[in-house]
């Protein structure tokens, strides 16, 4: 205890107590401060030593879930890398989820209403192995850690033009499909309470390439609106490039609903679907 009874000051409504004991009564309590903050490398032995990481592959995986240091190329062996390869049937999917283990069995910690006067974010950094045909890729925010058995299941999906299919009931991130048009190879959207946005439009100009480094990170405010930004490395750069704001969806996501972060693979035909994941990395106020 202190020696006096300490003193209190008034600081424009924020009050800084100096050697004063603080006396809670009833109702009240202390806000929690500071942030939550998930960053996974994937630089440990083996996949189920990460503690905030789920991998679900439904159907018979053509290569198991695991850390692998010689994936990433032209990165290889620069950090930890984590790889698989779906079943080769077009209803399955692989899915690697991150900070919680989703609706009704432990919730994430990251909810947008959370998020104050700053965001929430969702960064991923991976790259896709093979030419993109017969084949989506999902990366963002989702409720969810398994989003179901049916044909078209990651949280959003692409049929073509610019509308949204949705497994997720809330969600926003990327994807990266062959059956994606105008434009061709990504798109970003989101699923608020199963209302489905639509896809971005045609103006966007980077786009997946095979083997480089891609960086997909998503921003939602504590209103719910989601903020999208992405880089893709060229052939002669090696490695992360600082993403670029790539454009905005309003009241994308409920802001009351617990998200974590989702990378997801799966086929569209009978083929078997690579991917290859560097590093995930999730924040918000709390």
């Amino acid at each position: 205890m202190p020696r006096s009874g300490g003193y209190r000051t008034d600081k424009g409504g924020k009050f800084a107590h100096v050697d004063k004991p603080l006396k809670l009564v009833g109702a009240s309590w202390v806000e929690p401060m500071g942030s939550t903050v998930l960053w996974e490398d994937f630089l440990i032995d083996v996949l189920a030593d990460s503690p905030w990481v789920t991998a679900t592959q439904s159907g018979t995986p053509l290569t198991a879930a695991a850390i692998d240091n010689t994936a990433g190329a032209p990165t290889a062996g620069h950090g930890g890398w984590v790889g698989g390869k779906t079943d080769d049937v077009a209803a399955e999917i692989d899915e690697v989820a991150f900070g919680g283990l989703g609706t009704g069995a432990g919730l994430p910690p990251f909810f947008a209403a959370r998020a104050g006067n700053g965001v929430m974010v969702s960064e991923f950094g991976f790259v896709i192995p093979t030419a993109l045909t017969a084949r989506q890729y999902y990366v963002g925010w989702s409720d969810d850690p398994t989003e179901g058995t049916t044909a078209a299941h990651l949280p959003l999906n692409i049929a073509t033009a610019y509308t949204v299919t949705s497994q997720a009931t809330d969600a926003a991130g990327f994807v990266f499909s062959s059956l994606a048009t105008a434009p061709t190879i990504w798109k970003y959207g989101s699923v608020n309470n199963d209302t489905d946005s639509a896809w971005s439009a045609a103006t966007e100009a980077v786009t997946g390439v095979v083997d480089a480094y891609t960086v997909c990170r998503v921003e939602i405010d504590s209103a719910g609106n989601a903020y999208f930004y992405q880089s893709t490395s060229g052939s002669s750069s090696i490695g992360r490039q600082e993403p670029v704001a790539v454009g905005s969806q309003a009241l994308a996501v409920r802001t009351t609903v617990g998200l974590l972060g989702y990378f997801g693979a799966q086929p569209t035909t009978t083929t078997g679907v690579e991917w290859e994941l560097d590093y995930c990395f999730l924040s918000s106020a709390r």
